[in-house]
């Protein structure tokens, strides 16, 4: 049940008290005294006085309920989602073990903020087939690409400083992306390569693993991460090859970004969702049917008889 107009009722509800308010008093006649008639018993038909009056306004209350058009029936809403397929990079190299950034009160690794952020980013896409690839020495797939996000979570969770080795291999983890999605039919296709270094180890160069990505349509989006080594803090691992990096997006036509804390962090994930986002096509298909029509019969009958008896035994001067 609904109200196709409900604004109508909304407005009657406002000038109906107001105009049968008026009725009333006009139908009024002013006496100087009652006192003659005061102790003369009502009779049957007086006591009935007020009927055409309440007919009046139960036939008034109809038509304002009739003309917000009642109806029933239902509606369905079909929604279709044209997912991408989003392979994350993550490097886990020693020095992903830097506390550099901060998260609330608390300075956790730079992995520690950099699974959180990463975290937050897949819940905000729900319609996207995600995938995760983790590299240092070597590289490897930690979760295929799927649309259990929940699952995908629990993986993020077990991703550990040094688990593919010390080094950066940041090639071998691109090309293992370029692995991934090269047997998918997805019209989008996207890869995102985390690090906080420069490629010291793998057997792939960089910009052929761009170029590979690039031949099947993967655009890459790639970040560095840390913070400059401040004085007397030489050894923060502060080695990211800005122009490698720089180079493998302009490849496959995405976008590098710096992110120097847990702020422009954020922020660089939230840039690639808008970027990035998934079509979706509502189709909405309404049935409803019309219930006014007995409402109005209403009305028109208690119409009808407060006009009977207004003409008859109930009949008030002034008419």
């Amino acid at each position: 049940m609904r109200l196709a107009d409900p604004w109508l009722l909304a407005a009657a509800l406002i000038l109906i008290p107001l105009w049968l308010i008026y009725q009333h008093r006009r139908l009024a006649l002013r006496f100087p005294s009652l006192g003659v008639i005061r102790g003369v018993p009502p009779s049957r038909w007086a006591r009935l006085r007020h009927v055409p009056f309440a007919l009046r306004c139960l036939a008034v209350a109809a038509l304002a309920i009739a003309l917000a058009r009642p109806q029933s029936g239902n509606s369905n809403t079909q929604r279709t989602a044209e997912g991408l397929d989003i392979v994350i990079i993550l490097d886990t190299s020693g020095s992903m073990n830097n506390r550099d950034f901060t998260w609330g009160r608390e300075r956790p690794t730079r992995l520690e903020v950099v699974k959180k952020v990463i975290t937050a980013f897949i819940n905000e896409r729900p319609d996207d087939r995600i995938g995760m690839v983790v590299f240092g020495t070597e590289a490897f797939t930690q979760a295929p690409l799927t649309l259990d996000h929940e699952v995908l979570g629990r993986f993020i969770d077990h991703i550990q400083i040094g688990m593919a080795g010390e080094a950066t291999a940041i090639g071998d983890g691109l090309a293992t992306a370029v692995n991934r999605l090269k047997s998918v039919e997805a019209k989008s296709k996207v890869a995102i390569l985390l690090t906080d270094g420069g490629n010291n180890s793998g057997r792939v160069d960089p910009l052929a693993a761009a170029q590979a990505a690039a031949s099947i349509g993967v655009k890459t989006y790639t970040i560095g991460v840390g913070s400059p080594p401040q004085p007397g803090n030489a050894g923060q691992g502060f080695d990211i090859d800005e122009k490698s990096l720089e180079e493998i997006a302009k490849t496959t036509g995405g976008k590098y970004f710096r992110a120097t804390n847990t702020e422009t962090l954020i922020k660089v994930y939230d840039t690639i969702d808008k970027l990035e986002k998934t079509k979706v096509k509502i189709d909405s298909f309404a049935n409803y049917e019309d219930l006014f029509t007995s409402l109005v019969a209403i009305a028109l009958v208690c119409l009808i008889i407060e006009l009977l008896l207004g003409l008859s035994r109930l009949r008030r001067l002034p008419s």
